[in-house]
């Protein structure tokens, strides 16, 4: 299972109900995307819950490697590149994931907050993945208005990242977190998506 996203800082005066615009039209075409496990089509926008900058940011969760290879060399990708140039696209294995049995239907997801962490040296990656496993059952079990929790692990820069699927809007959610909006949620094989804790 792995992560991806991309983030695409527009200009600070740039309208961004194009991107909504944008989404409204051309986001139901991931929604029968094959091998697609969950796509947050998100959003920040400037002096917005603490934004500093407009961007586009989709976030994506794919069960299988393969399904996210389809995507970046396929048309769809292709389409991101023609009009916004060829964007860093950062992947993480997923470390973690969990889902509250509540999440039935993703489309309930309203924002996502991401966070990362920077890992010493020395750290234990077995112990690690057994403790975010834990973590992120017990987070979803018991934080009000939290549907879904994914880690990934950058091996590269050795630093963990999160992700919070939340049903809650921004404006509900904890102050001095960096969070998004989401304009449209697809999730065609969400179903295929590894719930660690429960595996």
């Amino acid at each position: 299972m792995f992560i991806k996203q991309y983030q695409i800082t527009l200009p600070a005066d740039y309208d961004m109900r194009i991107i909504r615009s944008r989404v409204a039209n051309k986001g139901a075409s991931f929604d029968t995307f094959t091998g697609l496990g969950l796509k947050c089509f998100l959003i920040r926008e400037k002096g917005k819950f603490g934004a500093q900058a407009n961007q586009y940011s989709p976030v994506y969760l794919w069960p299988q490697v393969d399904a996210m290879w389809g995507f970046l060399a396929g048309p769809a990708f292709g389409g991101i590149k023609e009009s916004f140039g060829v964007p860093l696209v950062e992947t993480w294995p997923c470390l973690a994931f969990a889902r509250t049995e509540r999440l039935d239907d993703p489309t309930a997801i309203a924002s996502v907050t991401r966070e990362e962490e920077t890992l010493p040296p020395d750290t234990d990656l077995v112990e690690l993945r057994r403790r975010e496993v834990k973590l992120a059952s017990d987070l979803v079990n018991s934080t009000k208005g939290l549907l879904a929790h994914a880690v990934g692990l950058d091996p590269r820069s050795w630093h963990l990242v999160r992700f919070d699927y939340w049903e809650r809007p921004q404006s509900d959610l904890p102050a001095g977190l960096h969070s998004y909006e989401v304009l449209h949620v697809s999730a065609p094989a969400f179903g295929e998506l590894t719930d660690h804790a429960r595996a």
